[in-house]
């Protein structure tokens, strides 16, 4: 690929973009990408007059569309677990059943950080502004965990602000408290899908070697994963995940969800829209690159389930509807 750029006289720089772009891993090393080009550039090489010819402008971004054979083929990789709600359960480092929606964001957050929450996805005004304390008082005012004023359900902002308001200069220099202006920390990053279905989706995600720090669903059919990038900068963080975007959008991801300001679901509030919770399965305050699906059991769901059931008898009928 980088001959081929070299040949149809394209800058060196914007070879190593288009190359990183089409990658589905990580350079390793990390100049890897650098030095293929350099010695592409160095070369003589010309393409064969029988293959294919080099495309010189990119496929956009509106042009690239979901494959679910590609997707499918990735989530066959591994066998699945019988209940993939009970697998993050076992490897969950912090139970997801106990936790509300203020004690997960106290989990994910510094003591000073402030988390922006919404009841309406369009909005620039907060419906709340946690700040995290040490200890931190992690009740949730009714109105937020029953799911806003509207009934739409409840986001949260997925990078810590300021909580001030600061002119955007992309908005006509507007006020605002949810602009990257507004961000003190470039920490997480959102992936999720409106289209793939959630079992296919979340074996795929279970493979990623990526530093997931929570998963939890939207409380209708989509799957957020909150995916720990810790970048210093904006643009620090765009060079992590740009070349995510178009790899992710073929097998079914949101590259809209992919931006550093992204306002995601918060678990632990009813949606009531889908008469349904956004419920947390897996949270990860310090997560390690490996894939989840190579995660041991930290407990077996099973004893736990006959440990509660032996507590409380009435409990176990309770569960039993809900399942």
């Amino acid at each position: 690929m980088a001959n081929r750029c070299r040949w149809a006289k394209l800058p060196e720089t914007e070879a190593v973009r288009r190359i990183t772009g089409g990658m589905t891993r990580q350079p390793s090393p990390a100049n890897e990408v650098i030095t293929a080009v350099q010695k592409a550039y160095r070369s003589t090489w010309q393409p064969p007059q029988s293959g294919k010819s080099f495309r010189p402008h990119p496929v956009s971004m509106a042009e690239i569309k979901f494959d679910p054979s590609k997707l499918k083929a990735m989530a066959e990789k591994i066998r699945a677990p019988k209940n993939w709600r009970h697998f993050f359960w076992e490897r969950s480092p912090k139970l997801p059943d106990a936790m509300n929606a203020y004690s997960f964001i106290s989990n994910l957050y510094e003591p000073g950080e402030q988390v922006l929450v919404f009841d309406v996805f369009e909005t620039k005004n907060p419906v709340a502004v946690v700040r995290v304390t040490e200890p931190m008082d992690c009740r949730v005012p009714p109105m937020i965990e029953a799911g806003g004023r509207y009934g739409n359900g409840i986001w949260f902002l997925s990078n810590p602000t300021d909580g001030q308001w600061h002119p955007n200069p992309r908005q006509n220099n507007e006020v605002s408290c949810r602009s990257e202006e507004s961000v003190t920390s470039f920490r997480y990053a959102v992936l999720e899908s409106d289209q793939a279905p959630a079992d296919v989706w979340i074996a795929f995600v279970a493979q990623l070697p990526a530093r997931v720090s929570a998963i939890y669903t939207s409380g209708g059919r989509s799957i957020h994963t909150l995916l720990r990038v810790d970048a210093a900068t904006k643009a620090e963080w765009d060079g992590s995940i740009a070349p995510l975007k178009r790899p992710l959008k073929k097998l079914g991801g949101d590259s809209g969800a992919l931006s550093a300001v992204r306002l995601s679901r918060l678990p632990g509030c009813w949606r009531p829209e889908k008469q349904n919770f956004q419920k947390l399965l897996y949270l990860n305050p310090n997560p390690s690159l490996s894939p989840l699906i190579e995660l041991p059991a930290l407990r077996s769901r099973a004893e736990a389930l006959h440990r509660w059931r032996r507590v409380c008898p009435r409990w176990n009928q309770s569960m039993e509807a809900h399942r």
